[in-house]
């Protein structure tokens, strides 16, 4: 089928929690490629008046959750309600990140790749800090990876019916690695697209000094750094310690540094962070 009707099969979905004002751009953004998009909405107290200008847009659907439901939950909120409407294909945002221009139609043709069973597609990725894109996000046309954020990734209807949706028992964190790992273990390849870039934030990006390096902090709460170490130990257990995990440490001893030497309430995020350990490991589902 030509790459144009697959676009036309393919529906949006926008994850948020207390949204700023710019995630309405960002669906204009996003429906200027798809037909519908589906918002799911985890802050159904807060914001009204950036969901209601939502709401009131052609082709949305806003999708009240019944509080914070986690990410997983929340993107299966909005996966299982495109599927159910008929689309083949989901292409899935949180509320960090930007679409760019011709960003599906690069996705569409990795995914339709001959040569290989694609999986999960997603676009190489650009800190929206600085404009700069990562040392490891710099290529040509597409290549296999082990895991991709979620943000920004086509999932394919084949797929999910066959690996299931996200691991809502993660909450956050490590929700893409699994299920990136899972259409691995599956037989699929999943695939990162360089031609077209998506602009991310991990976190705040706080910009700050480090011995006279200018870096940004995240600034992640100690319940997401609990949740970052048990669910890395998580995953690890159930899937290895392969490439995934020695691309993943490096970023981590990256992170933990600028938490200990530049970030605030450094005891709180240290005790959290072996509280996960501890619960990774105690975790029974595995």
């Amino acid at each position: 089928m030509a790459e144009q009707d697959h676009g036309g099969r393919t529906a949006g979905v926008v994850l948020v929690y207390q949204p700023p004002e710019g995630v309405i751009e960002n669906v204009d953004l996003l429906l200027a490629q798809v037909p519908w998009v589906f918002v799911v909405n985890n802050s159904p107290s807060h914001s009204a008046e950036i969901i209601d200008g939502l709401r009131a847009r052609p082709r949305v659907t806003v999708l009240d959750q019944d509080g914070n439901v986690g990410v997983a939950a929340g993107f299966n909120a909005g996966m299982r309600a495109a599927l159910t409407d008929g689309f083949d294909f989901v292409w899935i945002f949180d509320q960090d990140s930007t679409v760019t221009e011709g960003m599906l139609p690069a996705l569409l043709r990795a995914q339709s790749r001959t040569d290989l069973r694609a999986g999960i597609v997603g676009p190489a990725l650009r800190a929206a800090e600085t404009g700069n894109v990562y040392d490891a996000d710099r290529g040509q046309g597409s290549a296999p990876i082990d895991a991709l954020i979620s943000s920004g990734a086509l999932f394919s209807r084949e797929l999910l019916e066959e690996i299931g949706l996200h691991d809502e028992g993660l909450f956050i964190d490590y929700v893409d690695h699994d299920i990136s790992l899972r259409a691995s273990r599956a037989g699929y390849t999943n695939l990162k697209v360089y031609d077209t870039l998506l602009d991310h934030r991990f976190g705040d990006s706080v910009p700050a000094s480090f011995f006279g390096r200018r870096v940004y902090l995240s600034n992640y709460s100690p319940l997401r750094q609990y949740y970052m170490s048990r669910n890395r130990v998580i995953v690890a257990r159930r899937f290895g310690m392969g490439r995934w995990f020695r691309d993943d440490v490096r970023y981590g001893i990256k992170a933990w540094i600028k938490v200990i030497f530049c970030e605030k309430d450094r005891p709180t995020k240290i005790r959290a962070f072996f509280r996960g350990l501890r619960d990774g490991f105690r975790y029974r589902d595995i």
